[in-house]
């Protein structure tokens, strides 16, 4: 079968895109990827674990100004997937769901509409947070298939629309190789976006004081006040050495701002990889993480005060830190590997589900 993905990043690529790609060409269909190339600096066209990646312009920014320039995206992806005749169209994301509904009316071919998050989470305004949620229920109703990242986000699109097919593809990892070795100083570790709203500043200021030390990785808008932090800043690193970093820690932390419904239902790939390596982490109480891990997790309220006294708590016993190391893996490899997840994904297309 034929399928053409799209994506409105550079995809350089998606985790979740990239493995989704390679399992379905792995089982022997042919997958094009359509991205979004908004900063016109990488390859036109690529070839990558055995599919095929096209990058398309215009150039454009991140941030909401982009809205104005996806028309023109649109325009150039209707034109290659009218070219490319495929047998299937794969939306990642709301921001491309169109295209999907577009060629399910105009050729009537398969749709799936992978739902990575909840755009409506992502803006301020109620009025056009109301929008996108009327809107996405159109292309919830209308796609054959709805993929999402895990239950919490199913029951919430459920109560929008009446799917036709629904399947949980969680974003997750294969077991890898890796060294157990924990640093001989207390050390928390995190990789990811540096911005607010992420508890990054809060947990260098902890730290502090209690004589932890902090090692950041990746880039964002906190990225210069870490620099001049007492955390040690690493940068943006590959990810090998992000996974020896989480590896060599004693815990790292996926504390979202909880008042966002998008952070509380998030199930973050580092979860999955903290998982494997035996670093516990530090996540906010109610949060979709402390269900899908209640005995690896390490839940706090969203506060400075009791994250805190928590950090207080297990830097003192390190037994607990062992046993949940252990408790980790023996969850993880009965229930979330991508191998559980790129069965089900492969079905999809082999006209099981």
């Amino acid at each position: 079968m034929k399928i053409v993905m799209t994506v409105s990043n550079p995809f350089k690529p998606d985790p979740r895109v990239y493995k989704e790609a390679k399992s379905l060409a792995k089982a022997g269909h042919e997958v094009i990827v359509i991205a979004w190339d908004r900063e016109r600096r990488y390859p036109k066209e690529e070839k990558i674990e055995g599919f095929s990646v096209l990058r398309l312009g215009p150039k454009a920014g991140y941030g909401p100004l982009m809205v104005l320039k996806l028309p023109l995206f649109y325009l150039k992806v209707f034109r290659v997937i009218l070219r490319l005749k495929p047998d299937a169209i794969h939306t990642h994301d709301f921001d491309t769901a169109v295209l999907g509904f577009v060629f399910k009316k105009l050729k009537g071919i398969k749709w799936v509409y992978d739902v990575h998050d909840l755009y409506e989470s992502f803006v301020g305004s109620r009025i056009i947070s109301s929008l996108i949620i009327r809107f996405d229920s159109l292309m919830l109703r209308e796609s054959d298939i709805v993929i999402t990242v895990n239950p919490e986000m199913t029951r919430i699109l459920l109560g929008r629309a009446r799917l036709k097919a629904n399947v949980v593809v969680m974003n997750t990892i294969n077991p890898f190789k890796h060294l157990q070795r924990k640093a001989k100083r207390f050390t928390l570790f995190y990789g990811g976006v540096l911005s607010k709203g992420r508890f990054i500043e809060e947990i260098i200021e902890i730290s502090r004081s209690l004589g932890f030390e902090v090692r950041i990785a990746g880039m964002g808008v906190l990225k210069e006040k870490i620099k001049s932090s007492p955390a040690i800043f690493l940068g943006y690193i590959p990810h090998e050495q992000a996974i020896m970093e989480l590896s060599n820690a004693h815990l790292t932390f996926i504390l979202y701002n909880p008042s966002i419904l998008n952070n509380r239902i998030a199930s973050p790939n580092k979860l999955f990889e903290a998982m494997w390596v035996g670093t516990p982490v530090l996540v906010v109480k109610g949060t979709l993480p402390e269900k899908l891990a209640k005995k690896f997790v390490i839940p706090v309220e969203y506060s400075k005060d009791a994250v805190e006294k928590t950090l207080r708590e297990i830097s003192g016993n390190p037994k607990i830190i062992r046993k949940k190391a252990h408790v980790g893996k023996r969850i993880f490899l009965r229930n979330y590997t991508w191998g559980i997840m790129e069965t089900k994904l492969i079905k999809i297309y082999s006209g099981d589900t």
